[in-house]
Order: structure tokens, then C-alpha cells, then sequence
């Protein structure tokens, strides 16, 4: 239940923030998922039926950008830079992928990598 729950929270909400690890694995899986899918989907029910596959492709990969975003202190608003041709994108990609977000506590969340040292044993 608890996996559930968290799954369904990364991706259909648009509140908090995620690291940049969990953005590329969620981001990795999901269009993984969405490959697979699509095959199967094409080749029992044609190509028409696979178009019910881009409306959540679509909200869960906003959702993810959404919390990226966060973490990196800006606002939702600017994924919309997305539509400038070429320079848009690969803005995003970079902002998005590659940039550490912000240390500490931030108006959207608190850190995603909060407590998490990976140098302590336990």
C-alpha cells in the first residue's frame, strides 16, 4: 500500500520535489512502460488504439517535470519554455537532468536528499 501510494504521488501530483536520480529512473521506466505498451497494444489492436497511451504518458512525465522543477526553485511555469524550438528542449533537458537542485528547504518542499549520507554506515 505504501509503494502504492508513493508511486501514485510521483506520478499524478504536481506538489514536492524529487531528486535528479528519481526524476531519470521514474523518467526511464515510464517510457520503458510506455514501449511496451505501444507494441503490444499495436500489434492487438492496431495503431489507432495506441492513442489512448499519450494522455497519461503525457500528465505522468509532467508530473515528474513538475516536482524536478521544484527542486530546482523555480516554478512549474517555466516548463513551458519547452515550445521555443530546438533551444527550448534542450534547456529543459539540462535544467531538468543535470542541474543539482536546491540545498535546504525551499518554498516548494524540503530536500529530496535530505538525510540521506551515503558515506555513514549503519
Amino acid at each position: 500500500m505504501k509503494l502504492t501510494r508513493k508511486l501514485g504521488w510521483l506520478l499524478i501530483s504536481f506538489r514536492g520535489r524529487i531528486s535528479r536520480f528519481a526524476f531519470w529512473i521514474a523518467s526511464i521506466s515510464l517510457w520503458s512502460a510506455f514501449a511496451v505498451l505501444f507494441v503490444f497494444i499495436e500489434a492487438a489492436f492496431g495503431r489507432g488504439a495506441t492513442l489512448i497511451l499519450y494522455p497519461p504518458l503525457l500528465w505522468f512525465q509532467i508530473a515528474l517535470a513538475v516536482k524536478r522543477m521544484h527542486d530546482r526553485g523555480r516554478s512549474a511555469f517555466w516548463l513551458f519554455i519547452a515550445v521555443i524550438p530546438i533551444l527550448g528542449p534542450l534547456w529543459l533537458l539540462i535544467e531538468l537532468g543535470f542541474r543539482v537542485g536546491t540545498a535546504g528547504e525551499n518554498q516548494y518542499g524540503t530536500d529530496p536528499l535530505e538525510g540521506a549520507d551515503y558515506l555513514t554506515v549503519q
